[in-house]
């Protein structure tokens, strides 16, 4: 029988770093442009709090999404005012690379460019407008133009459970795109649940081969809590080996985005309040303060304007064991 979760005796002292995605996929598609300065206040109280990592924002066209004009400025702000972090950003695109490359403050400042890719190749063409020929052909080359700017490639797999088009996406196409990453010297490699199509036992699987076949890779989890999973599929990812893994304060984000559907019962994104106090409780490290992340979780509710989906920001974290 399959285990999913690992020995309680093997956790203890586990470290997990956890990523905190609000800035970028969290309010990627929140329909109220969120200011410069609010960003700021909550990448700023995350810290705090002890978070390492953020997935800052997405150099895409403003005309596309306009929550990310001030790609430039944010990181810029981030750089003057010290806000010290392992820095991620999305680029889809050689025009949206281009734009990292020409300045070298946000080469200074970045650590971290994630590329996307569908293993899907109807939901890639539907996203970026690409075959996975033509779209593998262009993230090669930016790639290959990470090393002179001294900036990590994060290789993202999109759709890696499941496609809204077309359904079942073999493990092998997963692995095949994860293998041409791994091959050009890529050493993170992202698995993004788009749909929130996931449980427990594929993530399980899916990782646990992912550690067999490219046994140097750091391996990033990205669930979607759509379909209310988010959490054990994230518990079994970790048990597969994965110690890099996603979430939003709030949960927000995701698939859908509205806070309209979060009301209705759909939710987005992992919550980083609630996942935190399960690793915690746990056994887990991660560094991050509980009672400072729900202050950054009531930030992010001002900033946002309404409730969003953390349960312990209403219950409160569990008395420690």
């Amino acid at each position: 029988m399959t285990v999913l979760l690992p020995d309680p005796a093997q956790i203890d002292e586990t470290e997990v770093r956890v990523c905190e995605v609000w800035p970028r996929d969290g309010i990627q598609g929140w329909s109220k442009p969120v200011p410069t300065e609010d960003k700021l206040k909550v990448i700023a109280a995350s810290l705090a709090a002890g978070v390492t990592e953020i997935d800052t924002t997405s150099f895409v066209s403003p005309r596309a999404t306009a929550q990310f004009g001030d790609a430039e400025q944010l990181l810029v702000r981030m750089h003057e005012e010290g806000l010290k972090a392992t820095v991620r950003v999305l680029t889809v695109n050689t025009r949206s690379f281009d734009r990292i490359a020409a300045n070298p403050l946000l080469c200074d400042t970045i650590d971290v460019c994630g590329f996307p890719i569908s293993a899907s190749e109807s939901h890639n063409l539907a996203n970026l407008r690409r075959s996975h020929a033509d779209h593998l052909e262009t993230l090669a080359s930016m790639i290959d133009r990470c090393a002179g700017l001294d900036l990590a490639p994060l290789f993202c797999v999109a759709t890696a459970y499941g496609c809204p088009l077309e359904g079942v996406v073999p493990q092998d196409k997963v692995l095949e795109l994860a293998r041409w990453a791994y091959d050009r010297g890529v050493r993170t490699i992202m698995l993004g649940d788009t749909t929130g199509m996931a449980d427990p036992r594929h993530a399980w699987e899916l990782f646990s081969r992912m550690k067999r076949e490219l046994p140097e890779a750091q391996l990033v989890a990205h669930f979607h809590d759509t379909r209310g999973s988010g959490i054990a599929n994230t518990l079994a990812a970790i048990a597969a080996g994965v110690r890099v893994v996603d979430s939003s304060l709030g949960g927000l984000g995701g698939e859908p985005p509205s806070v309209e559907q979060n009301h209705s019962g759909e939710s987005g994104n992992v919550c980083t309040e609630d996942l935190v106090a399960v690793l915690q409780r746990m056994g887990y490290r991660t560094g991050i303060d509980q009672r400072q992340l729900l202050e950054a979780g009531r930030l992010v509710e001002q900033v946002c304007g309404t409730a969003l989906r953390s349960q312990v920001l209403r219950a409160g974290a569990a008395v420690a064991r």
